[in-house]
């Protein structure tokens, strides 16, 4: 038993051993170690992870496996949290024990000592969370937008705050962003003009293209922005050839299409349709038009070798104020 758990409650709490009762998942069974926590006439699991791999997903439906399979509330050990994984448990409502001093158990009380720092950021990229965000500051700059706070990021891009939190750590340690606190609130900005910050961002940026579907036809109800070849033609003299990719859809909606629909590529060759592309983040975040955001098209179309596309796409480069050609703009 944890030393702040007698520390906070008294010594009147009291382990006793406990035996998974049959029926439990060989996960579990061997997966966690655990004893019964008693205090005065309230009871809970205290488990343990066996092995320090555990991830945050698989950990809470563990728990809650537990719980269920155990029939009383459970509180896990672990052996040192980020702020950011204790951040996501609370929210979450998961009892835990970590460290000294790290104490949160909803249904008993709860006690915050030790104060935990962040690993520093090693990121050699942005993850889609952290781009998604970092262009929305972009553009709310370019607007004429102040700062802004983690709720209010939350809710404009319809992401998590545990998601809002991670991203906004990423940025955070690639020097992308400002941060500032006035009580309760975590307000984040730029710290340079926009073009400044872009110019400094683009070797951490990534086309958003997860991948590509072929469908036979679009469905009539397709929640998505127009985007690639055919976005970049709807802007410029460029033509765009029926088999360029010409829709993007968040991966919730990509989920969504009928199977029926969905082709191969060597059909598509031969007998047409549509193409698809699947972003890593929801194109319909940064944009307000039916087409995809400029700079998402010019993360997209960036890499790419033909000369026409690239004299098209300087012509966002300049607006941006983003200098250099073809290297702005990473491949998958």
């Amino acid at each position: 038993m944890n030393e702040s758990i007698k520390f906070i409650f008294g010594n009147s709490v009291r382990g006793e051993s406990f035996t998974f009762p049959t029926g439990t998942p060989n996960y579990i069974r061997y997966g966690y170690d655990a004893e019964q926590l008693i205090w005065d006439q309230k009871r809970c699991l205290y488990i343990t992870p066996k092995t320090d791999s555990w991830n945050l997903a698989a950990l809470k439906k563990h728990i809650k496996v537990i719980e269920a399979v155990c029939g009383m509330p459970a509180v896990v050990q672990l052996k040192r949290l980020t702020s950011l994984q204790r951040t996501n448990l609370i929210e979450s409502g998961v009892a835990f024990v970590s460290g000294k001093g790290q104490v949160f158990i909803p249904f008993w009380g709860s006690f915050f000592e030790e104060k935990i720092l962040n690993p520093p950021q090693s990121a050699s990229e942005m993850t889609a969370a952290a781009q998604l965000v970092f262009l929305y500051l972009i553009y709310q700059a370019i607007r004429g937008a102040g700062r802004i706070n983690q709720t209010q990021l939350s809710k404009a891009l319809s992401i998590t705050k545990p998601t809002c939190t991670r991203a906004v750590h990423v940025l955070s340690g690639l020097n992308l962003v400002s941060l500032s606190a006035e009580g309760t609130a975590n307000w984040i900005s730029l710290p340079e003009e926009p073009s400044i910050m872009l110019n400094s961002a683009l070797g951490y940026m990534r086309s958003p293209v997860q991948k590509r579907i072929y469908i036979k036809a679009l469905p009539t109800k397709l929640t998505c922005k127009t985007c690639g070849h055919k976005a970049l033609a709807a802007r410029s003299m460029l033509a765009a050839l029926p088999s360029d990719a010409g829709y993007a859809v968040s991966r919730n909606v990509a989920k969504g299409l009928d199977r029926d629909l969905i082709i191969d590529e060597q059909t598509f060759r031969d007998f047409g349709g549509e193409t698809i592309e699947v972003w890593n983040y929801n194109p319909l975040s940064l944009s307000e038009s039916e087409y995809v955001d400029d700079l998402s098209l010019l993360l997209e179309l960036g890499s790419e070798d033909d000369e026409r596309v690239q004299s098209e796409l300087d012509v966002i480069r300049e607006k941006y104020g983003i200098s250099g050609g073809t290297d702005n703009g990473r491949g998958n």
